[in-house]
């Protein structure tokens, strides 16, 4: 703790209200994750997470994407279970995430306390939206259910890519609880992260948990997880556990075996100890030990936080004869109008010291104006400097400016820059367009220019949108440029009708291009809709053997809205 004093005058800034405070709530899944919340670029560890009426801990109950705005379970979350979640956003910088999918279930038959119904997924994506279709059992009992998941993807035959997993939770007045998980996922199904599973694996797992009392809790679990296309890749292991805690404190111990083929039997110890002596005061210890063989290496973290103002840690890993250890101070601040947070860190490694600071600000100069800035440097890897601006110059219009300057950060040496703006005139008139140059994507500047403009008319029940997209790659000379128009109308109050037209030009060492015209028509009845849709497509010249003659298309589907 020495090696922190000369953090210690951080300590003298006042706890004030910081980002904008955002709560959401959402039903389980029966899955662990990732379920995706209503925002991105959430402010790091501001988050509270309830289910029920459970206060969850971080890194052990749940894990956060603050980035992309998601959040992972360390356990499935029963369709039937309510998540309250609240965090705090960055103005200017953090935006709406948007609905990646739609989910579908319908009950098709029920005997007692047992159903089967009708489970699904649609995920738009260019071109054919991705479709899960299966079957779902389920039993529930008072103390326990048992559920068994059979999914197809894509349906199209006996080579059909399918999922299927099998759970089963059982619980006894005595507090005994027992757990089995079967699952097995094809490799041609691809992501199945929306059922908590990985394709290309098979997995197996037991658990057996003994509440003595409301404090002390005792868990044993058995795991085996193999890929289907490498049985090399296997790894089974136990893990037995205590866990003891009190209204202000709390005690984790662990041990954990894992065998794979042809590696030594790895051992790894836990010991977490949590404290809370204040309402705004949170104290944590935790070390890991993990031995393989000959090799060792531990861990040992240390933890403090007052409110959601001050954070101190100190971190410690040994591995061999290497030692590196780690300082860190972070205070965030601020009044009505102004926020800030100030972050430092120190890194040790055996004779060597690097030091790097963070500063973020940001500001409501006006009810129309917003401006933000940031800093990010360390010792020998550069620095980054950047700013946000959001304006409202008047009403219906928006304008986001963004710059960042990168002088050696993360081994760049580049400038990335990036204009959005939008305006609602009063003539059902809406304009909007966005310039970039190194745009970011999850934090990493792309190398690529980006250029559109959109105009959307509506009119009743008529709508006409109109679209140009160009983008470069400036690491070589290849550019896209993609022309949309389409028309929309709400014929009736259940019939919609949309007709699109899209021009994708490419210019690498031959000039490609590719028109598609699509033709819609949706009616809804009650919950039960019918699509139809006729398509005509010219493909680019390389991947069409007669580059003139078009291809023709049409699908009916029929949906329900659950």
């Amino acid at each position: 703790m020495r090696r922190l004093a000369w953090l210690m005058p951080l300590l003298i800034l006042a706890y004030a209200r910081a980002q904008d405070w955002v709560s959401e709530s959402f039903q389980g899944r029966g899955v662990v994750g990732p379920y995706t919340l209503g925002w991105n670029q959430i402010v790091e560890r501001s988050e509270i997470v309830l289910l029920g009426e459970r206060w969850l801990l971080r890194e052990r109950d749940y894990w956060m994407d603050y980035a992309a705005g998601q959040i992972r379970f360390a356990e499935p979350i029963r369709r039937e279970a309510t998540v309250r979640i609240g965090y705090r956003i960055q103005p200017g910088r953090s935006q709406k995430n948007s609905a990646s999918d739609i989910a579908l279930s319908s009950e098709l038959m029920r005997w007692g306390t047992a159903s089967l119904s009708l489970q699904g997924r649609v995920q738009p994506q260019a071109g054919t939206p991705q479709t899960d279709l299966g079957l779902r059992a389920l039993w529930e009992q008072s103390h326990g259910q048992t559920e068994a998941l059979y999914i197809l993807r894509n349906p199209r035959g006996e080579q059909t890519p399918a999922l299927f997993r099998f759970g089963s939770r059982w619980q006894t007045p005595e507090g005994i609880a027992l757990e089995l998980q079967l699952s097995r996922v094809d490799t041609a199904f691809g992501d199945a992260r929306a059922y908590g599973l990985t394709h290309g694996q098979e997995q197996a797992q037991a658990r057996f948990e003994w509440r003595a009392d409301q404090a002390l809790r005792t868990r044993l679990l058995w795991h085996h997880q193999r890929a289907l296309q490498n049985p090399l890749q296997a790894r089974e292991g136990w893990l037995a556990g205590i866990d003891y805690t009190l209204p202000r404190a709390s005690l984790q111990l662990e041990r954990q075996l894992t065998e794979q083929p042809h590696q030594p039997l790895s051992l790894s110890d836990r010991l977490a100890l949590s404290l809370q002596p204040h309402q705004q005061i949170r104290l944590r210890l935790e070390e890991r030990t993990t031995q393989q063989g000959e090799h060792q290496r531990s861990q040992t973290e240390t933890r403090a936080e007052i409110g959601q103002a001050v954070q101190l840690s100190h971190l410690t890993q040994q591995e061999g004869e290497q030692r590196i250890e780690q300082s860190r101070v972070a205070v965030q601040a601020g009044t009505e109008r102004v926020q800030g947070k100030v972050e430092l860190s120190q890194r040790w490694q055996q004779e060597t010291a690097q030091g790097a600071a963070q500063v973020q600000l940001q500001m409501r100069l006006h009810p129309t104006l917003q401006l933000g800035g940031e800093y990010q440097a360390q010792e020998q890897a550069g620095q980054l400097r950047g700013y946000q601006l959001v304006a409202n110059p008047f009403q219906g219009a928006q304008l986001r400016l963004s710059e960042r300057l990168y002088e050696g950060w993360s081994g760049y040496e580049l400038r990335s820059q990036q204009l959005e703006w939008e305006w609602r005139t009063p003539f059902a008139l809406t304009l909007g367009g966005q310039w970039a140059r190194y745009p970011l994507q999850q934090g990493r500047p792309q190398p690529m220019q980006v250029e559109s403009y959109r105009l959307r008319y509506a009119r009743g029940a008529w709508a006409v949108e109109a679209g140009y997209h160009e983008q470069e790659q400036l690491a070589q000379a290849d550019a896209e440029r993609r022309y949309l128009l389409s028309l929309q109308s709400q014929l009736t109050p259940a019939t919609l009708f949309a007709l699109t037209f899209q021009r994708t030009e490419w210019e690498r060492d031959a000039f490609l291009r590719e028109v598609a015209l699509r033709l819609g028509l949706t009616h809804r009845v009650n919950r039960f809709f019918l699509m139809l849709e006729a398509s005509a497509h010219l493909p680019r010249a390389d991947q069409n053997p007669d580059p003139n003659r078009p291809r023709y298309g049409g699908s009916l589907k029929l949906g329900v809205e659950f």
